[in-house]
């Protein structure tokens, strides 16, 4: 043990070495590793329910929807969290104890990026789709056939859609009810785009309206939405340039616009007798 605390560096290369281990848990199903995954779940359980629903939503939205997706979460902020909270016998726990705590939501921070990037590019891809779909029901294809033609579609619309629309197919195909499956769609990708472009296939087939003009009008909603908030973003930027513009290039402005006379003045002042400032 106290080999350990005179080497802290080969209990972090135990930890790396544990977290790779994790990392590809998918390959080696070892008995220990879904040890590992146990207590640190076992552990996060016992967080508030706000904070595990949060976690798991947020998890899903991301698109880590494996088995062990959650374990793996919740390995990543236990352990390197309890590793530099016994650093704490070594190191100060004015330091140890706040990184401790900073590592504990590092993953939380990975995966609310994730969550956000994929929905950017979900939205970002959301019309071409609609559009692959309107070239597909006017060429004959049911919406079904659509769905899995343009879900195949890797290359135009990126993996985060095709990954979504795959997963409403299949639910489709396997007998579930459409509103259900579309509702599913949304509480599994958290977009709000997705969840209107359900609601209008829903509603299409309830009240029997033609499907190409719905899912166009849709296309063309979501492109009329994705202009107006890049002319919201770029109104913002003139609020976002008051800082660097006041506090960073005015003041080097002022100095190149004032300093010369500053200097030329005290210069002309050096040259009058001390008895005149009497």
């Amino acid at each position: 043990m106290q080999f350990l605390f005179q080497y802290p560096e080969f209990v972090l290369a135990g930890v790396l070495s544990a977290a790779l281990l994790v990392r590809h848990q998918n390959t080696v199903n070892s008995p220990i590793i879904s040890l590992f995954l146990d207590i640190a779940k076992t552990l996060i359980y016992l967080t508030p329910e706000r904070y595990l629903t949060w976690l798991q939503r947020n998890l899903s939205w991301s698109g880590w929807r494996s088995p062990g997706a959650f374990g793996v979460l919740c390995a990543s902020k236990v352990y390197p969290a309890l590793v530099l909270s016994l650093l704490s016998t070594i190191l100060h726990p004015a330091l140890s104890v706040p990184v401790a705590i900073f590592s504990f939501f590092i993953p939380d921070v990975v995966v609310a990026s994730r969550r956000k990037s994929r929905r950017r590019e979900i939205v970002t891809t959301l019309p071409q789709a609609l559009d692959l779909m309107v070239l597909c029901i006017d060429a004959g294809l049911g919406i079904d056939s659509a769905l899995h033609r343009v879900a195949g579609d890797h290359h135009s619309l990126g993996s985060a859609l095709s990954d979504e629309l795959s997963a409403l197919n299949r639910d489709i195909l396997l007998g579930m009810d459409r509103e259900r499956a579309y509702e599913d769609l949304y509480q599994r990708s958290g977009v709000e785009e997705l969840k209107s472009f359900g609601s209008a296939l829903n509603q299409s087939s309830k009240l029997g309206l033609g499907i190409a003009q719905v899912v166009r009008s849709q296309s063309e909603f979501m492109r009329v939405r994705q202009h107006q908030q890049a002319e919201e973003r770029a109104a913002k930027l003139s609020i976002y340039m008051v800082f660097p513009l006041w506090f960073c290039v005015m003041p080097a402005l002022m100095v190149i616009v004032l300093a010369p006379s500053i200097i030329l003045f005290f210069k002309t002042l050096a040259h009058f007798p001390p008895e005149w400032f009497m």
